[in-house]
C-alpha cells in the first residue's frame, strides 16, 4: 500500500515540474526572455537652432525642450548650428537618427526644414518656431512680435523727457522678422509723440555684445535717451552702455530687468519656452497637427514686462501710475482687436 501512495505522490510531483516548466497559458513575467522584457524604444525629439551663447531665445527654447523630456520620458536632441549650411547637414544627420520630431528654433532652420520635410516627408514629423516655409507637413509657429514692441515704444516715450524726440534700436538685421519689431516700436513711441525721430543700427551677428555696446554709445551720444535692445545676445552690450552712460534701454524675449540695473526698464517678451513645451505637449499627447498658428498679446506669448507680464527689476520713477496704465489698456486693446496691429505695411511704404 505504502508503494502504491509513494507511486502517486512521484506521479503528482511530475506533473507539477511539467507545468511549471511547459508554456502553456498563464505563464507569468517570469518565464519572458530578456528580448521580451525591453521596453519600447523612447521618441526622440530634437531642436535644430542656432549657437544659444546667450541668446535667451535659443536658451529659452533648450529648457523648453528639456523640461518636456522630464515630463514626457523622451529623448531631447539639442542642435546647434554655427552657419547656413550646417542648417541642412544636421537635418539630414537627424533623419539618418531616426529622429521622431524635428523642431526648427528660428527662422535659419526655415530653409533646412523645409528641404527635408519635403525631400523625406514620412521619415519625421516637423514643426518651425518664428518663420513659415511652403512644406505642408511643418507645422509653424509664427508671432505678432510688432505687439510687444508697440507696448516697449509706449513705455519708451512715457520715461523719456517731453523734449525727447530721438530714439534708439539696435538690431541683428535689417529683415522682415526685424520690420517688425521696428515698426511696432515706432509706433508705440509715436503713439505718445506723434514728431518723434529714431536711429537704427544693426550688429550683423546674433552673439556681438561689443559692437552692440559701440552702437548703443554712438546713439546715446546722437541724444538717444532710450535705447530697445534688439541685437540678441549683443543686448549685454546694450544693457553696459546704459548703465556707464545713464540711458533707458529695455531687453527682449525673457524678462531681463534687474535690480543690479535700473536702466532696463521693460523686456519685450516673445516666450519661446513656452512654444517648444506646446509643440511637444500636442505631439506627445497624439493631438497633433500641422496648422500653422499665429500667436501675439492674445495668447499670452507676446507682451512687455511691467505691462502684460511681472518683472524682476523695479518700475522706473519716470513711469508714473497713470501712464503704466494707459500701456496695460493699449495690451487689452490688442487682445480685443480695438488697436489692430497685425495689418502691417511694408517698411518701404512705412512713413
Amino acid at each position: 500500500m505504502k508503494k502504491i501512495l509513494a507511486l502517486l505522490l512521484t506521479i503528482v510531483m511530475m506533473v507539477g515540474l511539467l507545468t511549471g516548466c511547459g508554456g502553456g497559458g498563464g505563464g507569468t513575467s517570469e518565464s519572458k526572455t530578456p528580448a521580451e522584457d525591453e521596453q519600447a524604444p523612447k521618441k526622440k525629439i530634437a531642436l535644430l537652432c542656432d549657437v544659444a551663447g546667450t541668446q535667451v531665445f535659443v536658451l529659452s527654447m533648450i529648457n523648453g525642450l528639456k523640461d518636456s523630456a522630464q515630463e514626457y520620458g523622451f529623448e531631447p536632441i539639442v542642435t546647434e548650428c554655427a552657419d547656413a549650411a550646417a542648417f541642412e547637414d544636421n537635418a539630414r544627420a537627424l533623419i539618418e537618427e531616426g529622429v521622431d520630431l524635428i523642431i526648427g528654433g528660428g527662422w535659419q532652420a526655415g530653409d533646412a526644414i523645409n528641404k527635408v520635410a519635403t525631400e523625406f516627408p514620412d521619415a519625421a514629423d516637423y514643426a518651425l518656431i518664428d518663420a513659415e516655409v511652403e512644406a505642408e507637413n511643418v507645422k509653424c509657429i509664427s508671432y505678432r512680435e510688432q505687439e510687444g514692441a508697440y507696448l516697449v515704444g509706449m513705455i519708451a516715450a512715457y520715461v523719456t523727457d517731453e523734449n525727447d524726440k530721438l530714439f534708439g534700436s539696435i538690431h541683428v538685421n535689417q529683415g522682415a522678422g526685424s520690420w517688425k519689431w521696428r515698426y511696432g516700436y515706432m509706433e508705440g513711441v509715436k503713439a505718445i509723440k506723434p514728431d518723434a525721430k529714431f536711429i537704427f543700427n544693426y550688429t550683423g551677428n546674433f552673439n556681438d555684445p561689443a559692437k552692440a555696446k559701440e552702437f548703443a554709445i554712438q546713439q546715446y551720444e546722437q541724444g538717444c535717451k532710450f535705447i530697445n535692445g534688439a541685437s540678441a545676445g549683443g543686448d549685454k552690450g546694450i544693457f553696459e552702455a546704459a548703465k556707464e552712460k545713464g540711458f533707458y534701454t529695455s531687453g527682449q524675449d525673457v524678462d531681463l530687468t534687474t535690480p543690479d540695473n535700473p536702466y532696463i526698464v521693460t523686456s519685450q517678451i516673445k516666450d519661446t519656452y513656452a512654444t517648444v513645451k506646446y509643440l511637444v505637449q500636442k505631439y506627445m499627447t497624439e493631438e497633433w497637427t500641422t496648422d500653422n498658428e499665429t500667436w501675439g498679446v492674445k495668447e499670452g506669448t507676446i507682451g512687455a514686462v511691467h505691462v502684460t507680464h511681472e518683472g524682476k527689476g523695479p518700475i522706473p520713477e519716470s513711469l508714473t501710475a497713470e501712464e503704466l496704465n494707459k500701456v496695460k489698456q493699449a495690451a487689452e486693446d490688442i487682445k480685443t482687436g480695438k488697436l489692430d496691429l497685425a495689418n502691417m505695411p511694408a517698411e518701404e511704404n512705412y512713413k
